[in-house]
């Protein structure tokens, strides 16, 4: 896979594939479908597309022959979240969030044990034991404020001859819909793919009461490697003035170190009406240089009526980044 410059990515324009979500065929009715991570055909080892996201049942891996129309393969680890496939060679590596919870003991419903996965395959069907490479209990952000202490959504890329682990730290919950968003943005280093990291203990995105589009969570952050530095999709959750409602955007960020980012732009607001009016929850995204574009997944959420009840169903859609 041959890297795209920042300015290429940076001079994209974007709209959405579709108005409805991508079909996702083969499994039980899911009423949340979350964190999409996929692999063009070229980087796969059969030609097909893969994706992994996760539902309240865990890991789901799906396989597609267009990218378009996804076929369920199997459940891949039982109750991780937010999983991200990374490439090195002929193996491909998992990383995922993972966490217990206690229900109902003595009044409590409290997460506890929130850590970081990793495991390998050199065939996207067979995975190895799973391994622990950071705990959210060495990780002091990984509280915000009077939350639950987790560690999430994490991503695996080479930096500097080094393995940097960036991960979101600590949980927020909007004001007005308990929406669950990522309080910062952080990293670890590396030698070695399986660890140990160290933590670095300065967040690299946090909440800013006085930005436009971060002042209520950093949200989900996608890192995009590119071949003059690092890109960032950034899923910021801010304060709607117009609509008087808590609401997301897709942000594009760019960096030369990997440590201090531009200015964002937005590349994509959630819309108003429609299956993803509520929040744009992550993404993420791959150049497909026969296409001569970019292609971003993106999981996405609205209020739906469901045998009169209003549930909140998430599914994943499609954005498009053509070179100018």
């Amino acid at each position: 896979m041959r890297y795209q410059t920042l300015e290429k990515l940076q001079s994209s324009y974007w709209y959405s594939f579709n108005d409805e979500p991508i079909a996702t065929r083969g499994s039980l009715v899911i009423p949340r479908l979350s964190d999409p991570s996929f692999l063009l055909p070229e980087d796969s080892p059969d030609g097909l597309w893969h994706l992994f996201a996760h539902t309240w049942q865990g890991v789901e891996h799906y396989t597609s022959t267009s990218g378009l129309e996804w076929e369920r393969a199997h459940l891949v680890f039982t109750r991780g979240h937010s999983p991200f496939v990374y490439k090195e060679g002929g193996t491909y590596y998992l990383l995922y969030e993972i966490h217990d919870r206690t229900y109902f003991r003595k009044g409590e419903n409290k997460l506890k044990g929130s850590r970081i996965m990793l495991s390998s395959s050199t065939d996207l069907s067979l995975w190895s034991e799973p391994k622990v490479i950071l705990e959210a209990s060495n990780v002091a952000k990984a509280v915000f404020r009077d939350g639950e202490e987790r560690v999430s959504r994490p991503q695996l890329v080479q930096w500097d001859g080094r393995y940097r682990l960036y991960f979101g730290a600590g949980e927020t919950r909007m004001y007005d819909t308990r929406q669950k968003a990522t309080a910062s943005l952080m990293y670890a280093d590396s030698d070695y793919i399986d660890g140990p990291y160290r933590v670095d203990p300065v967040p690299l995105l946090e909440i800013d009461r006085d930005s436009e589009y971060r002042n209520l969570a950093v949200g989900s952050v996608r890192i995009i490697p590119c071949a003059d530095g690092l890109a960032a999709l950034e899923c910021a959750y801010y304060y709607d003035e117009e609509e008087r409602k808590s609401t997301s955007s897709i942000l594009l960020l760019t960096t030369l170190d990997g440590v201090n980012f531009s200015r964002p732009v937005v590349i994509q607001h959630t819309p108003r009406e429609g299956w993803a009016n509520r929040y744009i929850s992550s993404v993420d995204m791959r150049y497909k240089e026969s296409d001569e574009a970019w292609y971003c997944y993106y999981s996405a959420n609205s209020l739906v009526l469901e045998h009169g009840i209003r549930l909140v169903r998430e599914s994943l859609g499609l954005l498009i980044g053509k070179d100018r």
